[in-house]
């Protein structure tokens, strides 16, 4: 059975690429360990050497950039977009707002972490699984997790 499904992953994969070339001939190279969701993919700019996971969602209504060595862990979700709650009346006519999300370099974003319209992660970070970024992540070096992402500590220092 498991070696049927891996079959199965790799047909999916294969048929993605064909059918997303566009988006992947933008970088050097961006390695694919399932079939991600991508909206306006032709929004969306790859740094080199990529991986992104099963069920990862690069929603671009706006840019999103990816720099180099970024790793997308299962079901994380980039969204550039979504309804405008500031103002009572553009949600009731569900009028959207939203802007670009820059992802630095050598950054993991973790399983199931969300990263909301206008953030910018700096380089050399972790998200943590299930994280909920709403703000930009400014200082290098370090792990975020929890909702909203707040800083939990240095990368390498003991807790």
């Amino acid at each position: 059975m498991d070696k049927i499904e891996g079959i199965y992953r790799k047909i999916r994969i294969f048929f993605h690429i064909v059918f997303h070339f566009w988006v992947y001939l933008k970088g050097i190279r961006v390695i694919l360990y399932g079939v991600p969701k991508l909206t306006y993919g032709s929004r969306i700019y790859f740094g080199t050497q990529n991986r992104i996971n099963e069920g990862v969602v690069l929603h671009a209504v706006n840019h999103i950039y990816l720099g180099s060595n970024v790793t997308l862990s299962m079901n994380a979700m980039l969204v550039t977009e979504s309804y405008n709650v500031k103002n009572w009346d553009h949600y009731l006519m569900r009028k959207h707002s939203g802007n670009s999300i820059t992802i630095g370099n050598n950054v993991w974003i973790g399983a199931g972490a969300v990263i909301l319209p206008g953030v910018h992660v700096a380089d050399n970070i972790i998200v943590g699984a299930g994280a909920i970024v709403t703000h930009d992540l400014v200082e290098e070096g370090c792990m975020y997790a929890g909702n909203p992402a707040k800083k939990i500590k240095m990368i390498g220092e003991v807790l």
